[in-house]
């Protein structure tokens, strides 16, 4: 008699194998940082949709990766006297077709043909806030589409500008990479080639 390790292996060489289908874990962020300020704007009326399209029960989720790089990033910055604040995190792939009616410009909203890193687990928008949860200023407010969202933007104020730097310099230390259309915005490397993924915001019970 096989074992199942037996059998498996034999049906893997007959070509009968099942094939298992490719799971990936997405972490709740904010189990792992507990300082972490969450204001999940797509669970709120207050972003560029106007409408709530996350459910109330939203987490920001990550891949394990994102998770582990963005606790380097608010270690690095507790030290200077703040914390991070996200804005979001894990995405539904149906919200990104619901944004791209709205926005269809590639570089803002990514084609929900394709995917958008937020759909795959590996970006976070982000924002730094003090140690109390005040806000900072930087050179826009989230989601803004215009060219002071930019990474280059020269204008602002110079503090504004120096907490816009303050952010990169955390985010990049830990190996994300910037969008340079908008500040707020990380990818994690390789984030492209990540199948999206369709997990729920809430834990099943």
């Amino acid at each position: 008699m096989l074992s199942a390790t037996g059998l498996t292996l034999t049906l893997a060489l007959l070509g009968g194998a099942p094939k298992a289908a490719p799971r990936t874990e997405l972490v709740d962020a904010a189990t792992v940082i507990p300082d972490l300020v969450l204001d999940l704007r797509y669970a709120t009326k207050d972003n560029f949709l106007k409408k709530q399209v996350y459910p109330d029960g939203a987490r920001c989720l990550l891949l394990p990766d994102s998770v582990k790089r963005l606790t380097q990033a608010a270690d690095a910055l507790r030290p200077q006297g703040y914390r991070l604040k996200v804005y979001d995190c894990y995405r539904p792939r149906a919200v990104q077709y619901e944004m791209w009616k709205i926005l269809p410009k590639p570089g803002y909203v990514a084609d929900p043909r394709k995917g958008s890193n937020h759909n795959r687990g590996g970006a976070v928008d982000l924002t730094l806030v003090t140690k109390d949860g005040a806000e900072v200023e930087m050179p826009t407010a989230f989601d803004d589409f215009t060219p002071a969202a930019h990474h280059g933007y020269t204008g602002g104020t110079p503090a504004s500008r120096e907490h816009r730097e303050v952010l990169r310099k955390a985010m990049e230390g830990a190996g994300f990479q910037r969008n340079k259309m908008e500040w707020w915005h990380y990818d994690l490397p390789g984030a492209t080639k990540l199948p999206v993924l369709d997990v729920p915001f809430t834990p099943a019970g």
